[in-house]
């Protein structure tokens, strides 16, 4: 913690906490500092998310229509909140310890509040903000004395901005569902005081007795490396590096081949020989130009309707020879000619196989856990054991994540003086094989 003047101390890189009267006996223990600059781009009161502000609004409309991105996206999500939100106390058992989950009587406390707030539903968007954008924004409810935590609830990422630093400081969250839309309206634009996780949970709670603070946010950030404000999650490079792009382009141009191109079939010759041996010469000769355009799309719609699908299968056309009284060449009366569909190949799927994979690989999904095999390997589809160990891969990665979303519960569990013995865990399925257990599946509490 460093101090800035006499009564303002700047606390991590997003946040400020200023102690003044009762306050200031609160813990003073020293965190990083990093001081934060507006940008050149930011208008009004906010720091734009994204040059136009539009960041997160374009990368899911985007998103939207990429079904390796949904599907990648549902498994990260998915994979993080495992089995749901479990708490556990640690159990020293014969020189080890494990972890042993607590059933709801023996805790209700905790779990009233579970059941009053919808706890596991708030935390499962919150996991889905996370994934998604790389930050959430938990929003927390204090009692009128400020000594509990009555409710917590989720703002939604998309729908959330950073307020514009002032002295390097950023003190507050602004929400409105409407950013740069034609609606928007800054005075629809709700404020509220923000707080970093790198904060105590004494320095919250002494801050918010002393200015009188009912509600709250603890924005849950992904690790800043060079930003300043939002962070830039992995998986996103295929949406900025245009892969994304590659990928909407094959569809697109593929139904722009399909419209173009002829879709004929079969290519039908008669000769007019034909016609004048059928009905006669003289005959044919007598009939007016309507009548033998009539007569030759009955013949036409009759091998249609007679050749064609499962009533044609097995039968014959008889069409008779003619000679060309000039050279002597033999005509054929009638002549069916297949026409080959140039477009009906794979021509650019492998670029959309390539955009995919991209994409997958940006996540860290691997391509065997949405159906498909790893790239010029040999099962297309990815094998039983592919699976399997991307999953248990996957899944070892998942601690660093709980680490900053289960502070959710962390900060309740301190604010409303629950039992400090107890953890929240996502435990997660481990797949195996049959013969090792008959259900085929372990939990793991990771």
């Amino acid at each position: 913690m460093q101090k800035i003047d006499n009564d303002t101390y700047i606390v991590g890189g997003n946040s400020v906490v200023s102690f003044s009267g009762a306050a200031k006996g609160a813990s003073a223990e020293p965190h990083s500092v990093a001081k934060i600059n507006a940008s050149a781009t930011d208008s009004n009161n906010w720091c734009n998310w994204g040059d136009d502000n539009q960041y997160p609004k374009r990368l899911m409309e985007k998103v939207a229509m990429v079904g390796a991105a949904l599907g990648g996206l549902e498994v990260l999500t998915s994979a993080h909140y495992g089995l749901g939100l479990k708490v556990f106390e640690l159990i020293e058992t014969e020189g080890d310890a494990e972890f042993r989950e607590k059933i709801p009587s023996s805790e209700p406390d905790i779990y009233d509040f579970f059941d009053r707030t919808q706890f596991e539903l708030v935390l499962s968007d919150l996991v889905a903000d996370f994934e998604c954008f790389g930050i959430a924004f938990p929003e927390f409810l204090l009692s009128p004395n400020g000594e509990e935590i009555i409710s917590v609830s989720r703002q939604q990422a998309g729908f959330c901005r950073f307020e514009k630093p002032k002295n390097g400081m950023i003190e507050n969250i602004y929400i409105n569902s409407a950013w740069g839309e034609t609606d928007f309206n800054e005075k629809d634009t709700i404020k509220v005081r923000c707080f970093g996780q790198n904060l105590s949970m004494q320095e919250i709670k002494d801050y918010c007795k002393a200015k009188k603070i009912s509600k709250f946010i603890v924005p849950i950030v992904n690790t800043l490396m060079i930003e300043k404000v939002y962070p830039s999650v992995g998986w996103h490079s295929s949406f900025k590096n245009g892969w994304m792009d590659v990928v909407l382009s094959v569809p697109e141009l593929k139904k722009r081949m399909f419209e173009q191109q002829f879709n004929f079939k079969y290519m039908i010759h008669i000769a007019d020989d034909f016609f004048t041996h059928r009905y006669g010469k003289d005959e044919w000769a007598k009939f007016d130009g309507e009548l033998k355009n009539k007569l030759r799309e009955e013949l036409v719609n009759s091998i249609d309707t007679e050749m064609t699908g499962n009533k044609g299968s097995g039968k014959s056309l008889i069409s008779p020879f003619f000679r060309d009284k000039n050279s002597g060449e033999l005509i054929k009366g009638i002549q069916i000619e297949e026409i080959k569909q140039t477009q009906a190949g794979g021509d650019f799927l492998p670029d959309a196989s390539a955009g995919n994979s991209e994409i997958l690989f940006s996540m860290g999904v691997d391509p065997a856990l949405l159906g498909a095999g790893v790239p010029g390997g040999k099962n297309l589809s990815g094998s039983g054991s592919d699976k399997r160990e991307a999953w248990t891969i996957l899944c070892a990665r998942l601690p660093r994540k709980h680490a900053r979303t289960l502070w959710v519960f962390r900060l309740i569990q301190k604010w409303n003086n629950w039992n400090k013995d107890l953890v929240a865990k996502f435990p997660n399925i481990n797949l195996t094989t049959l013969d090792k257990n008959p259900n085929g599946q372990v939990a793991v509490k990771n």
